[in-house]
């Protein structure tokens, strides 16, 4: 009897998750129960693979609603240094606080012998994802970044079209992301300049930059398409509507590369009703053009007399073992990422998603910020290595 490619990859699914079942759990940690965790623990309980040992969020709110998600009864804590302290039980932490705690938090846990999934982006200074990479490289844990769409089928199945050389060279790139803005109750920092708490993504000190908070994932997977070295920023943005804060609201970035490709991209927080081109992007080669057409095709058009084509991704990832299909109503990118974190966590497995790979996608962010407030392009070198 055939077997086509879905089968076999739902089968490949299926052991995996009974192979799961007959080993020990992953005793997981989650530091930080705000909105972005609902989806996290919405994927984990689909998931043999791993357990919800304990959370720990210092807003009361939050942590009584991530216990409610979480499922069991796991341990509550208001401060994650206290469950360190306490907890001898557990495998790896899940870090999804606000982005300028990323690395204190991934650092205590590595440093307590811990494995780490830190949400993107990795940190919000290229000082503090050294600090993360080192003591992951002392520690001998894995540190994974939560830069998930590099295990989006879509983005998986370009990357393959890419090494294979359906488009030849690459030499011009071009995304866009054109949405709403930011989720209105997200938490509250105290600003230490107004002393009003203010939501922690319109504050440059917790958030970083608006391009780590959401641009860093297509810039990310078009950067790992080009695969080469950046050797200069230049950009220009700011705040056009929403003037009552400091991260910016709109950017336009070109990126030069020492191979010669060109990369522009274009960001805008209000861009809501954009449609089809809310988030897309483009890829000129030697041999032909390839663009997103959707969420979930691909279009192909050759240099060489050949219309447009539809490619559909499949179930396109790494490894069909490591990142099967997502289950019913997970979001897919999420679900494999999940599996490839076991995948390392069980195997010593270097992640797809290293602290390098992190680390090169915020310094391309920050350079671009760094750019636009001092209106000039920048170096690579500009910030350290």
């Amino acid at each position: 009897m055939l077997t086509d490619r879905r089968t076999f990859v739902m089968m490949a699914a299926s052991s995996l998750a009974a192979s799961a079942q007959t080993e020990k759990k992953i005793r997981l940690a989650i530091v930080a129960t705000g909105h972005r965790s609902w989806n996290h623990f919405a994927v984990i309980k689909t998931l043999p693979d791993f357990e919800i040992v304990a959370l720990a969020d210092p807003t009361q709110e939050n942590l009584d609603h991530g216990a409610t998600l979480a499922g069991g009864h796991p341990a509550l804590y208001a401060d994650y240094r206290k469950m360190l302290a306490e907890r001898k039980d557990l495998d790896a932490v899940i870090v999804i606080t606000p982005n300028f705690l990323h690395a204190e938090v991934a650092v205590a846990a590595l440093s307590s012998g811990l494995h780490v999934l830190c949400e993107k982006p990795m940190a919000t200074t290229v000082d503090d994802a050294n600090r993360m990479i080192a003591a992951a490289e002392k520690s001998g844990k894995i540190l994974q970044i939560g830069q998930q769409n590099r295990f989006n089928p879509l983005y998986v199945k370009m990357q393959q079209l890419v090494r294979a050389g359906e488009i030849g060279d690459i030499e011009f790139v071009t995304g866009n992301i054109f949405r709403s803005d930011w989720y209105a109750k997200s938490w509250k920092y105290v600003n230490p300049k107004t002393h009003a708490a203010t939501n922690w993504r319109l504050l440059s000190h917790t958030a970083g930059t608006s391009l780590m908070e959401d641009g860093i994932h297509e810039i990310d997977v078009l950067h790992g398409m080009i695969g080469g070295r950046v050797a200069r920023v230049y950009a220009s943005g700011g705040n056009n509507i929403y003037k009552d804060r400091e991260t910016i609201d709109h950017a336009g970035i070109v990126i030069d590369y020492e191979n010669g490709v060109k990369f522009t991209f274009n960001f805008c927080l209000f861009g809501q009703n954009a449609g089809s081109v809310a988030r897309q992007m483009v890829l000129a080669g030697t041999k032909g053009v390839m663009e997103t057409g959707g969420r979930d095709a691909i279009l192909i058009g050759a240099n060489a007399g050949r219309g447009m084509q539809t490619i559909e991704p499949g179930n396109a990832s790494p490894s069909d073992a490591t990142a099967p299909v997502g289950g019913p109503g997970q979001e897919v990118p999420t679900y494999r990422e999940y599996l490839a974190f076991a995948h390392s966590v069980r195997t010593g497995e270097k992640p797809l998603v290293s602290g390098q790979v992190g680390k090169e996608a915020i310094k391309i962010s920050l350079l671009a910020e760094k750019s636009l407030r001092e209106r000039r392009p920048v170096n690579w070198n500009d910030l350290p290595a």
